[in-house]
């Protein structure tokens, strides 16, 4: 029951199963995928309902089954083989291999062979990894169409057993009886190896694969199982040893893919984007090998850029995109490789390529604004004011949650009011010093500068409410003192100035009403003596 020494089968309902086309006329197709169906039926219906199968349209499947017209590795069945494929978080997924000897027809007698097969194969898939003595048992190669007694036992009772459950001692003890009886049998001492390796005794592990190496050059699991402990040890150049012996014996995009991940995780990038290559020049669909080449020139580039290699980082990528065409990956290590080096503008023309492909692309857009935002402090510091709000605003419009640059933005506009007001143009500067307080309420230095262009422009009132708000932020504001003071002291002598002239004036109204209250005076006088009689 046990796959490299423990429990291995699927616990999660229902599993997902992917049944290929077969090699075969369409109008016979359908008969050999029915005899996968009828496989599934059997061991769903002896399960006692604890088993249930999904047929899927992906290969992304927990079984796979595959048709084939070649020889398979021959490791004990050479009708039909179940592989079992971990990945390094734990989880698995079944190659199901079947061999169509014969030309496919719809003679019974070549589907009730297929039939035996597929439930022997599938019995292993879903955990039924060890074989029966008894014939009449399907895990015993037998020609049954349905399941025993025993193979229901036997499979009720690993249902009922935890998945990963540890047998080594048993699995043991029962591989070197087998061997006993049948010293010559290579798949023997592999599965004996692989059991050592789970348990983590790769001395005895790597003694037993070698072993069945010895006796069947071309056992591929043997090698294959082989190259994983030289990995796991770090031991990369023997793994690849062991994994190139297999290629060169058979040859597949699989084995190249694997070959190439070992170069790669030696950061040996060109090595392993050639392996890549030939797996995908072996299946131009081989989606993994295409992924994992395309991870190679993204580590490989940003290993130059790290280095300050930008120029071997831009050469490794432009040969990425003569691959890969269409990679937004690619444009856009291109315009950071740019972007590093202070090429701006050819930076965000890669940045650009890349959301042509992803419109959505975020990291992209973040980049352009953050180039938006470089090219504008490069104004801000030449004091080219305008073309520096001009860009900060653009950077703004790509990422508008962009910390820099609105701070940016704010400077470039205080730096231009400033500018205006030194030269004078103060309706000018005004304006801008009023925009940096939209942007930033709490700016010192625009409240400060703000007072000072209306106390320049004679407007008192709202320079001295500036000065305010600046000490309400800070009362230690040492500007926003000095302006009030100044303000204060100009509307004192302007009241003083005023209160002067008002006495003035009084004192001319006065002066004049009293010169005027005389000259009516004596007016009234001199009429009044032209009036009276004259005596004879």
């Amino acid at each position: 029951m046990v796959s490299d020494g423990r429990i291995t089968r699927f616990s999660q309902m229902p599993i997902s199963v992917y049944i290929a086309e077969p090699p075969a006329p369409e109008r016979l197709q359908h008969a050999y995928i029915g005899d996968a169906e009828y496989a599934l039926e059997q061991w769903s219906g002896c399960s006692e309902g604890q088993l249930e199968f999904e047929q899927v349209d992906s290969e992304d499947a927990d079984i796979r089954i595959y048709w084939t017209d070649k020889s398979l590795s021959g490791e004990a069945d050479p009708l039909g083989e179940a592989s079992l494929v971990r990945f390094d978080s734990g989880k698995f997924y079944v190659k199901m291999s079947i061999l169509l000897q014969e030309r496919p027809s719809l003679r019974s007698s070549a589907h009730r062979q297929v039939r035996a097969v597929l439930l022997h194969e599938l019995g292993h898939a879903i955990g039924l990894w060890g074989h029966s003595r008894d014939r009449n048992d399907i895990m015993c190669r037998s020609s049954a169409m349905q399941p025993t007694r025993r193979d229901k036992n036997t499979l009720l009772k690993l249902l009922a057993t935890p998945s990963d459950s540890p047998f080594y001692e048993s699995a043991i003890a029962e591989l070197k009886s087998d061997i006993s009886r049948s010293p010559d049998a290579a798949h023997l001492y592999f599965w004996l190896g692989t059991v050592y390796a789970d348990k983590g005794e790769d001395d005895l592990a790597i003694k037993e694969l070698l072993t069945a190496l010895k006796l069947s050059p071309n056992l591929l699991k043997a090698a294959n199982r082989l190259g994983q402990i030289f990995q796991k040890e770090g031991m990369y150049g023997k793994a690849i040893a062991y994994y190139s012996r297999e290629a060169k014996l058979e040859p597949s995009p699989g084995l190249y893919g694997i070959i190439g991940l070992l170069y790669l995780r030696q950061e040996k990038y060109n090595e392993a984007i050639d392996f890549f290559g030939k797996a995908l020049k072996m299946d131009g669909d081989f989606s993994a090998a295409r992924t994992d080449s395309l991870a190679a020139y993204h580590l490989w580039a940003s290993q130059c850029i790290k280095d300050d290699k930008v120029d071997e980082a831009i050469s490794v990528l432009s040969r990425a995109l003569k691959q890969f065409p269409s990679s937004r990956v690619i444009y856009y290590d291109m315009g950071t490789a740019y972007d590093v080096s202070g090429q701006y503008e050819k930076a965000m023309e890669q940045y650009k390529k890349a959301l042509e492909i992803e419109p959505s692309f975020v990291a992209a857009k973040r980049d352009i604004a953050n180039c938006m935002n470089s090219l504008g402090a490069e104004q801000m510091r030449r004091k080219n004011w305008e073309r520096a709000i001009e860009l900060c605003e653009q950077a703004l419009q790509w990422d508008q949650d962009f910390w820099e640059a609105r701070k940016n933005l704010e400077s470039a506009t205080f730096g231009l009011g400033r500018e205006e007001h030194e030269s004078g143009l103060l309706d000018e500067a005004i304006p801008h010093y009023m925009d940096v307080l939209d942007m930033n309420p709490n700016n010192l230095d625009a409240h400060s500068s703000l007072g000072f262009a209306l106390y320049e422009k004679g407007v008192y009132k709202n320079s001295l409410a500036r000065f305010q708000a600046a000490l309400d932020i800070d009362p230690d504001f040492h500007d926003a003192e000095v302006g009030l003071a100044t303000v204060k002291r100009r509307i004192n002598i302007n009241r003083a100035k005023t209160a002067i002239l008002l006495t003035a004036i009084s004192m001319i109204i006065c002066i004049s009403i009293m010169f005027l209250s005389r000259y009516r005076h004596r007016r009234r006088i001199s009429v009044g003596g032209e009036n009276i009689p004259k005596r004879s």
